[in-house]
């Protein structure tokens, strides 16, 4: 169990990093019209070999706003599948492309900095309690009952 200063601290420190992250990542995404909902699905889409279904994206991200704002600077664009036409692909356009490429080099090169400065055996340990509080703690989160 945490103790009362250790979980003091933690607030403390989370606090400071979600600022910090948040500022960082904002004045990046801002200037472009994104919201980091938004770059993520961008670049999922960029991703993948084939276009993605809107509704899957919108299911995974449970979003839909943030497509339309992707539509709306052309960042993606959507196809109709030719068996289905109710089925929408999605994909990114030559804008978005190029954008996705410059905010992850900016981004790796953010990271390059921090394996820098903490080192990379730090980082790698930093990200991988990242993956394993969301696999153990927040995929396996049983819904709060009223």
């Amino acid at each position: 169990m945490a103790t009362v200063d250790a979980l003091d601290m933690f607030l403390t420190d989370y606090a400071n990093i979600s600022r910090y992250l948040n500022t960082r990542l904002n004045s990046l995404l801002t200037t472009q019209h994104l919201t980091f909902d938004a770059f993520l699905i961008m670049h999922e889409i960029g991703q993948s070999p084939q276009p993605l279904l809107l509704m899957e994206i919108a299911h995974q991200h449970h979003v839909s706003r943030q497509i339309g704002v992707l539509l709306k600077h052309r960042y993606i664009e959507q196809q109709a599948n030719a068996t289905d036409r109710r089925q929408k692909g999605l994909s990114l356009t030559a804008t978005g492309r190029h954008l996705d490429q410059q905010l992850m080099a900016t981004m790796h090169k953010t990271v390059h900095q921090w394996t820098t400065q903490l080192g990379p055996q730090r980082v790698k340990t930093l990200l991988g309690i990242f993956t394993d509080f969301n696999e153990q703690i927040i995929n396996n989160e049983v819904p709060a009952s009223d």
